[in-house]
């Protein structure tokens, strides 16, 4: 029997080594081929689906907010314009002490205490805004800090800038956190100042962050909003607001507003209101403080509607300026008594008086008689051709129509009363319009204070005319009335506070009893003046309300002097320089110097 060789058993162990080896050989083999096929699948096959995919998945959608348009003054004066804006943002994991960085940027960020900043910091979320719509400053300052964790980010919308700060406050108005209009131009205007939005497409990460070196796509292009040419002559709205805060502040009023107007065109040039507020802080400021009272609050207007009454009456017919009424100082009517103001003008008795001398001496009782001479009808019909009772539609929100009240309401006293100003209200811009007309010969204008619509290249889109609403007196009216108004001036109640050296004048004051919850406040009034400047040719209608003023309360000692300073500046913002009797122009000067 031979033997088995030894070999054998190390023989058998080699093949099962060599199985296993190939059998681990394959299976990798076939895991590598899995691999490759499945590679293939994704990288070559579903490839472009899965990276559209995972590009939609990281695709943010942005509005791009439309650049807003700029407000500019009549002589392109920047008001109101747009600036990029920037954000405050921390990536509170990067930031190991928060209040040490609060502390930092405190002084910077001065709306923010260091303990709002600290809380902010150390918030749980990954990503937080610290603050929006900083200035261009600030932003400059943060960066040169290099604070860990903090960085700046643009934002998709701007912020407004006033560079005038509070010049014409409350005509503008202001706009809100996404520049949106939410009073005066700003809001008026607001559609056709904040353009439209666009879109843009672009990668981010999580927190919606852009990814670094990304192509962001824009879908719809931003289209920048119109920019407005206001009517408002910067200068003259800077000194009316000056002459306006001095008269309120010296006559420890609650109270005041002014307007100057082109009488031929309507062209609000200044438009001033005490208190007034700092544009960029509204929000620290009243309602009350941002209130435009020139079109917003309707008062009973006194005897500046005296002219009113006059131009009805003459217009009618049925009063001349030759006609007589008795005069007299007080006038009992149904049940009740009318005086005149102890201003110094008392009519006294036995004598009679004309339209004249009611208008330059003020009289009350002889404005009512001249009323109920005319009748109530030929009243109510002026006051609706003067527009009273109706928005002047100047263009600016939020304005009161005032109160007419129905010809078939008027008592025994309504009429008389109307008749010197009592009992109806209206609005100081409404008072101006009505002034206008007397001054332009008898028609009526509407209030204008937007001239132009820009594109946002800067060309015109649309230029608004003087608009003549209608004529309410004939221009021989106008022309007495104009007489009137300069016999106030020369030896009535404007006499000598309306005058301005070398230059002619002519104008109404006003003294009305203000009332509240259907009674007359004692002590609380209203004083006025309305005036025109030159009183040949007006070139100027000037309006000067102050409310509640205190040691005075007559408009010829409180409101004319303002009207005064104003005109004089006015005339010279005109080019006329003040020569005597006889006006001269600046530009006149210019030439003979030539």
């Amino acid at each position: 029997m031979k033997n088995v060789p030894a070999r054998r058993p190390l023989e058998a162990s080699a093949r099962r080594s060599s199985g296993r080896a190939k059998f681990v050989f394959y299976a990798l083999l076939a895991i590598a081929c899995l691999v490759v096929s499945r590679f293939f699948v994704v990288q070559v096959r579903e490839g472009p689906m899965l990276a559209a995919r995972g590009y939609e998945q990281r695709l943010t959608t942005v509005n791009l907010a439309a650049h807003r348009g700029s407000i500019f003054d009549r002589g392109g004066v920047t008001l109101v314009r747009s600036l990029p804006s920037q954000s405050v943002y921390a990536t509170t994991g990067e930031i190991a002490d928060a209040r040490g960085e609060a502390r930092t940027l405190q002084p910077i960020l001065r709306d923010l205490t260091v303990r709002d900043l600290a809380d902010s910091l150390r918030a749980r979320m990954p990503y937080i805004q610290v603050d929006h719509k900083i200035t261009r400053e600030q932003s400059n300052a943060i960066a040169k800090l290099a604070l860990p964790g903090i960085s700046i980010v643009p934002e998709t919308t701007g912020v407004r800038f006033d560079p005038s700060g509070r010049l014409a406050s409350t005509v503008i108005g202001f706009t809100g956190f996404n520049e949106n209009g939410l009073a005066g131009i700003e809001y008026a205007f607001d559609d056709l100042l904040r353009g439209t939005p666009g879109k843009m497409e672009l990668e981010g990460d999580e927190f919606g962050r852009a990814i670094p070196f990304a192509q962001p796509h824009v879908v719809i292009a931003a289209k920048p909003g119109h920019s407005l040419v206001l009517t408002l002559d910067s200068y003259l709205q800077s000194e009316t607001e000056r002459v306006l805060r001095e008269t309120v502040a010296k006559w420890h009023a609650a109270s005041g507003n002014a307007i100057v107007m082109d009488p031929w065109t309507g062209e609000v040039l200044a438009l001033a209101n005490a208190p007034d507020y700092d544009v960029p802080r509204y929000d620290r400021y009243t309602a009350d403080d941002r209130r435009d009272r020139a079109i917003e609050d309707a008062y009973e207007p006194g005897s500046v509607f005296k002219l009113i009454t006059a131009a009805a009456a003459l217009d009618s017919g049925k009063v001349t300026p030759e006609d007589r009424f008795p005069a007299r100082d007080r006038l009992p009517i149904g049940g009740y008594t009318i005086f005149n103001a102890e201003d110094g003008f008392l009519a006294g008795s036995g004598s009679t008086e004309n339209l004249e001398e009611i208008i330059a001496k003020s009289h009350n009782v002889g404005a009512a008689e001249v009323g109920m001479r005319i009748g109530a009808r030929t009243m109510a019909d002026a006051l609706d051709r003067f527009g009273f009772g109706r928005p002047t539609e100047v263009g600016l929100p939020g304005e009161s129509p005032g109160i007419v009240p129905p010809l078939a309401t008027w008592s025994e006293t309504t009429l008389p009363t109307i008749a010197f100003g009592q009992g109806i209200s209206t609005t100081p811009m409404a008072i101006a319009r009505a002034y206008a007309a007397i001054a332009n010969g008898g028609l009526l204008m509407r209030p204008r204070i937007v001239s132009e619509i820009l594109d946002g290249d800067g060309t015109v889109a649309y230029r608004y005319a003087p608009e003549i609403e209608r004529r309410v007196m004939t221009a021989k009216t106008a022309a007495v009335l104009r007489g009137y108004l300069r016999a106030v001036v020369v030896r009535g109640t404007g006499n000598p506070t309306a005058r301005v050296p070398g230059y002619t004048t002519a104008g109404k004051t006003g003294t009305a009893q203000i009332a509240e919850n259907g009674h007359y406040s004692a002590g609380a009034y209203v004083a006025s003046f309305v005036g025109l400047v030159p009183a040949e040719v007006p070139k100027y209608v000037i309006l000067v309300k102050i409310e509640r003023p205190h040691g005075a309360i007559y408009g010829g000692v409180v409101a004319a002097p303002a009207f005064a300073e104003i005109a004089r500046l006015a005339m010279m913002r005109a080019g006329v320089l003040p020569a005597g009797p006889r006006l001269v122009r600046l530009d006149s000067v210019a030439k003979r110097r030539l």
